[in-house]
């Protein structure tokens, strides 16, 4: 008796609770919960004045909601992460970032500076590219959320891009591990492995240009052009200080001085011509697109005059980049440049 009883009054229970959603009950009348949630948190009355980004700049509610939300944001979605994951003040240079303003087709290099100069007050421009529609600088990043709503008025700026970084892979165990294919340790067992011990020809006449962390001034390289792409670094300092640049142009076009002929390249009669885009931090997506500009160009523009143009590096994750992939593209249509990539 005493179960059924309990179970009885579990029933009005829920009954009750029941008939709370849908009936009037005890004069309340009907609950309507969306009012209910708004009065309890309304978002737009929230309280944003405490939250401020770089040199003091107030990012309003509005502002925020149309930089996340905003899939045509002319921010793209890196720049747009970078700017909404900003904690403050940094230090030193880190109050600015690297990108590149991807201006419409037709856009020419005067005009470029020109409508850069109307909208931005703290930037510097690093440079103004041939081969794409683009200018490469720094600039403040609490000024790029200011004025976004202004930008994405300007019908000549196609995207505004972070200027992502490469990771160049390089050796940092010392003890390296023989290959299978080394087991029996022949002179040049690489050449083999590719099929390349016995080829008519040894690349003469053929310049290959190489994008990479530089080449080291060895007497097996015939290296004939140098220049350097790092932003902030000497243009001089064209030099190798990580190693991959160099491992890159010995499998290129070693040919073997040095070793008594032990250890030669693909190609020992290529000519190599060094474009140093990068360092021990790895190769700046604007940088690169410098080093692809002037490596492609024949002489007679300004540029280095290539066959070949090699670029190894990106680390061990797959990223494509319209902001490399344009370039290469314009290259090849503009100067029939041949890319080799990895």
């Amino acid at each position: 008796m005493r179960k059924s009883r309990k179970n009885i009054f579990f029933l009005i229970i829920i009954a009750v609770l029941i008939s709370f959603q849908f009936f009037p009950l005890l004069g309340l009348g009907e609950i309507n919960t969306n009012n209910f949630l708004t009065d309890q948190l309304n978002v737009t009355k929230l309280d944003y004045s405490n939250f401020v980004l770089p040199n003091e700049v107030d990012l309003s509610l509005s502002e925020s909601e149309s930089l996340s939300d905003n899939i045509k944001s002319v921010f793209d979605d890196n720049l747009r992460s970078s700017l909404l994951n900003l904690e403050g003040p940094s230090q030193g240079d880190q109050n600015y970032m690297k990108v590149i303003i991807h201006f419409e087709e037709g856009i020419n290099k005067p005009k470029r500076i020109e409508i850069i100069n109307s909208l931005f007050e703290d930037y510097k421009i690093i440079s103004n590219y041939d081969i794409i529609s683009g200018t490469y600088i720094t600039i403040s990043p609490a000024e790029l959320l200011i004025k976004q709503d202004i930008l994405e008025g300007i019908k000549e700026i196609k995207k505004i891009y972070k200027s992502e970084v490469f990771e160049n892979p390089y050796i940092i165990d010392d003890s390296l591990q023989l290959n299978a294919l080394n087991k029996d340790y022949y002179s040049n067992w690489w050449l083999t492995a590719v099929g390349a011990e016995s080829l008519p020809y040894n690349g003469s006449g053929v310049k290959v240009a190489v994008i990479d962390t530089g080449i080291y001034d060895h007497p097996a390289l015939n290296i004939i052009e140098n220049q350097n792409f790092v932003t902030d670094e000497n243009a001089s300092d064209y030099n190798d200080d990580v190693g991959h640049g160099t491992h890159v142009a010995g499998i290129i076009g070693g040919d073997g001085t040095g070793s008594d002929g032990k250890y030669r390249g693909i190609a020992p009669g290529v000519s190599l011509i060094n474009a140093r885009a990068g360092n021990a931090s790895g190769l700046e997506e604007g940088d690169i697109i410098n080093a692809i500009d002037w490596s492609s160009k024949p002489t007679g523009l300004g540029g280095a005059g290539p066959d070949i143009v090699s670029m190894s590096f990106g680390g061990g994750y797959h990223y494509i980049s319209a902001l490399i992939t344009d370039p290469i593209s314009n290259a090849q249509d503009a100067y029939g440049v041949i890319f080799v990539a990895s």
